[in-house]
């Protein structure tokens, strides 16, 4: 793995992983530093992490972890949701049993994580499943756009959402409409789904958590994990 890809994995992680929260400054100083490289690679990073709209360039004054406005977030569901009604739709044209397998495992996973109280690990698998299911539908596109998405709604959770155990069942009855071919009935849940998700959404109130860029990448290199 290149020095860019790593720096890449790990700040996007501490993103989706809400260590970085929305406003936090990206102080090129502070994470050549804290990953021994010049500024260079981690310049090209922070520009890679602004173009998939996680991070947000303001002329002289710096980069930060974007923070989307109410208006924004509103957004990103409605297009998730146009996106992957048409995923549903076109995996119930055809659904491979090898596909069921793969994605009922992954519901495992994150039943498991949700029971064991692995909340950010639990909400990273759920994000997993969705893209999973674009995979699975062969078009490289909604894949392409889901995952700027995705990334984006884990910003918006950490902005406007609270930290959850409830276990979601949503994922289990979408799969199963899929695997039957049952079009109407895939898209209806998977509409209600991301209803739901948006409005658990606190648009009133916004959380925030002191902790340093610094403690936040050492924390990060230290325990490492996986790229969504």
């Amino acid at each position: 793995m290149g020095q860019e890809q790593e720096i890449y994995d790990a700040i996007k992680q501490a993103i989706i992983e809400q260590k970085m929260r929305p406003n936090m400054q990206l102080v090129e100083e502070v994470l050549a530093e804290s990953f021994g490289v010049s500024r260079t690679p981690v310049r090209n990073v922070v520009r890679r992490l602004a173009a998939e709209k996680l991070v947000t360039i303001i002329p002289y004054k710096g980069a930060f972890v974007s923070c989307p406005t109410i208006y924004e977030a509103r957004q990103i569901f409605e297009m998730r949701r146009v996106i992957e009604v048409a995923v549903v739709q076109k995996l119930c044209q055809e659904f491979r049993n090898d596909q069921y397998i793969r994605l009922s495992r992954l519901i495992q996973e994150e039943h498991a994580a949700q029971r064991d109280g692995r909340i950010l690990e639990a909400i990273r698998i759920t994000g997993d499943f969705h893209l999973k299911l674009a995979e699975a539908s062969g078009n490289s596109y909604y894949y392409r756009y889901l995952e700027e998405l995705i990334s984006l709604s884990y910003v918006v959770i950490a902005l406007y959402g609270e930290q959850k155990t409830k276990c979601c069942q949503d994922h289990q009855r979408i799969l199963e409409a899929i695997r039957q071919g049952e079009a109407s009935l895939a898209e209806e849940l998977m509409l209600d789904h991301l209803e739901e998700i948006e409005q658990e959404l606190n648009f009133d109130e916004q959380h925030t958590r002191a902790l340093s860029l610094a403690d936040i990448l050492q924390e990060q290199r230290q325990v490492g994990g996986q790229t969504v």
